[in-house]
């Protein structure tokens, strides 16, 4: 009974359509509607579960976590599940805090955007099954009952279903100095070894599409120079296994199930390494339980509580930024547009200067210099117009306008430039922009 019902789960996973519900035979020319997560997996860490999955491309709302005490059959509704935890689409994770020991079962529903739910557990792809026991560091996955869906107990070597035992075995990766040495014991004399490195855990074949080859005929010992400051776990695979399809993962024996880093600073080329706050996975989830100690991650939301006196009296001290003023500026005049004697350009410049711009009419004297600069003028000439111009767009707050024109005219008036420059920076970091 229960292999009948695991096969007829598998093969609903794969080429369920919406086209079943309204016809007998399947039309096989339209692309499969898969409308699960898949590849739930998960990793205990002291009483934390973190479960990761693989979202449906087919459905893109969002993903309901289901907790129970007792499997979960194919007999379902959406009412007769319980309270879920809704996860937003894109998160693929999610950090669950475990209490009692016990064996808990997880199912993962996929919805689409119009709130449809897809009901349907298959075990080992959208629902597993997790046996907790006492140890005396906390919670332990028990040896007898590793976490469903391929992720084994650390330090065990679990095979994944349709791999061959591997020729390699004993896989070391140790750091010294400014390189990690990787050593490993090869079953097969004479046969090619890949060996491949990641900055995530490599528990299975399709944890190899996210790993770089470090080499594609690895001798043993090898010595490897990856960037200083990353964590990297390694595997290695014989060639012949990885082009028939055979290549199995076994942590312990071909993988390294702990990782190794070069310490920042040590690199070969002198490389400081990346911040110590760049994260691979996303960052976890705020216990519920720790901060309310009465409630459930699965059960009713918190209820809301006030600052207790001494916070809300440390927030009253925190000073509050206020935007500084702008520095009030004086519109600037070159002498030559004040001589009485201009000449050529410099007469229509000069008009323009001693008129709406003298009267401080921003906008005629904005226009007007637009008009001049449309025609070809000489380059000092269109240096100056531009300073004006940047002068009538800055006391119209049109500071980075203001600013490309004061920007434009400092080849030919380097000393007059920087300040209008400053000051429009200025004001626009004071305007918020």
């Amino acid at each position: 009974m229960k292999l009948s019902r695991l096969l007829r789960f598998l093969l609903a996973a794969l080429i369920l359509s919406p086209a079943l519900h309204a016809q007998e035979e399947a039309d096989l020319s339209q692309p499969l509607f898969v409308p699960f997560v898949s590849r739930l997996q998960g990793e205990i860490k002291n009483n934390l579960l973190r479960l990761s999955w693989t979202d449906s491309p087919d459905v893109r709302g969002p993903v309901y976590i289901y907790r129970s005490l007792e499997p979960f059959d194919d007999n379902l509704s959406p009412d007769s599940l319980g309270r879920p935890v809704e996860v937003p689409y894109g998160a693929e994770s999610y950090i669950d805090e475990l209490g009692d020991p016990g064996t808990y079962y997880y199912f993962v529903v996929a919805s689409d955007t119009r709130g449809q739910h897809f009901v349907l557990p298959i075990p080992l792809n959208n629902s597993i099954s997790v046996q907790i026991s006492a140890s005396p560091g906390g919670l332990a996955v028990s040896t007898g009952s590793p976490v469903s869906g391929g992720f084994p107990v650390p330090g065990e070597a679990a095979p994944v279903p349709g791999g061959s035992e591997p020729g390699i075995s004993g896989l070391e990766a140790v750091t010294e100095g400014d390189g990690i040495i990787i050593t490993f014991s090869a079953g097969m004399t004479g046969k090619k070894v890949v060996l491949y490195r990641s900055v995530q855990p490599i528990r299975q074949t399709m944890d190899l599409l996210g790993a770089v080859i470090v080499h594609n005929d690895a001798p043993s010992p090898l010595t490897d120079y990856p960037v200083p400051g990353i964590p990297y776990y390694y595997a290695a695979i014989l060639e012949e296994d990885l082009t028939r399809g055979t290549a199995g993962i076994y942590p312990g024996k071909n993988a390294t199930v702990n990782s190794v880093e070069v310490p920042a600073g040590q690199g070969r080329i002198g490389l400081a390494g990346p911040d110590r706050d760049i994260r691979a996975m996303p960052l976890p989830m705020i216990s519920v339980t720790a901060a309310v100690p009465a409630t459930d991650a699965f059960g009713e939301t918190p209820v809301q509580a006030g600052l207790s006196a001494k916070a809300a009296k440390a927030l009253e001290d925190v000073p509050v930024s206020r935007k500084q003023a702008v520095p009030e500026k004086q519109p600037r005049v070159f002498s030559r547009d004040v001589d009485d004697s201009p000449r050529g350009e410099d007469y229509a410049l000069r008009a323009v200067v001693q008129g709406s711009f003298a009267n401080r009419d921003w906008e005629a004297c904005r226009d007007e210099l637009k008009r001049y600069l449309s025609l070809p003028r000489s380059g000092e000439s269109e240096a100056r117009a531009r300073f004006y111009l940047g002068q009538c767009y800055y006391f119209l707050g049109q500071f980075r306008e203001g600013l490309f024109e004061f920007l434009s005219a400092r080849p030919f008036y380097p000393e007059e430039s920087p300040e209008w420059i400053q000051a429009s920076l200025n004001a626009l970091v004071s305007a918020g922009s």
